[in-house]
């Protein structure tokens, strides 16, 4: 007899206290890895922890709601423009002042590009044909980390009407057509090309892992498997420094761990506990904001000091400042 892992399994879950406290550990060591704290060298990897959140979260609203009849593309997007615009034109507002002061003609040009591709979901292409992430200059642009932002925002354009296709064709093979999807996803990340960082591609099997739990945890759940998932996350972004920063394992670990904790009986687990701390809660609740708004205080805080002689760099083109 197949197992039966349908998404119509797929009841909508109310806040989870866990994943909330998943966010305020992807977003610490997002902002720790920015201001090269040594101890956070593989910090760059709580972006991975926020894209198997997002296909989880995702999925179980789409999947809970085409169990009750009623999934509207129309009402998915606007519940998805107002999550994430709001947060992205106040970013754009608070910035901009500071970009007219402190940026030169290159850095504004850089600047309001990276701007559009935002608004319109292609922030991670355009970044990809610029400096790679964790080269010197990038350091000093304001809009540089909503690359991720571009490959969630095209998730959300695309595995909808992925979903949808394959629910109303291939319902009962609808999951290990999925699958299918992860496993080619990671095959493609075998080359060395550095585009793997940024385009969605390379990234959707991370996004999918987030879906295939979402499907698989409304069968069973496992009883304290945080206590394992939280140190293999931990260790990952503590161990994997930037030479492996195109490497996949760094990214399976990390994607292993907050599988382990969205898996783990949330009830009874001590990460969720731990995450009910009003500092982690606050943290998760405002780690949209804090992702948007760190980058930028610290690219005109860089620039700032580079102008002042007190940061010292090796950039390779003087004239960009």
């Amino acid at each position: 007899k197949n197992i039966n892992f349908q998404i119509t399994n797929v009841n909508r879950i109310n806040f989870r206290k866990d994943i909330n406290g998943l966010r305020a550990l992807a977003v610490v060591s997002v902002i720790l890895y920015h201001l090269d704290i040594e101890y956070f060298k593989g910090g760059y990897l709580g972006v991975d922890l926020f894209f198997v959140i997002s296909g989880y979260l995702i999925s179980n609203i789409i999947f809970s709601e085409l169990k009750e009849d009623n999934f509207s593309f129309k009402k998915f997007y606007i519940r998805r423009a107002r999550r994430i615009l709001p947060a992205v034109l106040s970013t754009i507002v608070i910035t901009f002042p500071f970009a007219l002061y402190f940026l030169l003609p290159l850095q504004t040009v850089e600047y309001l590009n990276s701007i559009l591709s935002t608004l319109f979901f292609f922030a991670n292409i355009y970044f990809s044909k610029l400096d790679f992430y964790n080269a010197e200059p990038t350091d000093f642009m304001p809009f540089l980390h909503t690359w991720s932002l571009g490959v969630e925002e095209q998730f959300y354009l695309i595995f909808p009407v992925l979903i949808i296709f394959l629910y109303r064709y291939f319902k009962k093979q609808l999951f290990w057509l999925l699958v299918s999807i992860f496993i080619f996803s990671i095959y493609l990340n075998m080359g060395s090309s550095f585009l793997k960082f940024y385009l969605i591609q390379y990234r959707f099997w991370q996004l999918l892992a987030g879906v295939l739990v979402c499907v698989l945890s409304s069968k069973f759940r496992i009883k304290n498997l945080d206590l394992i998932g939280i140190p293999i996350i931990l260790l990952s972004i503590l161990n994997f420094g930037d030479n492996y920063i195109l490497e996949i394992e760094p990214r399976i670990f990390v994607t292993i761990g907050t599988i382990f904790v969205i898996f783990s009986e949330n009830t009874t687990s001590y990460f969720e506990k731990f995450s009910s701390l009003k500092l982690i809660n606050n943290l998760g609740l405002t780690s949209f904001s804090l992702y948007l708004l760190h980058q930028p205080i610290f690219a005109f805080a860089r620039i700032h000091a580079y102008r002042q002689n007190i940061f010292i760099g090796n950039i390779s083109d003087p004239n960009y400042f």
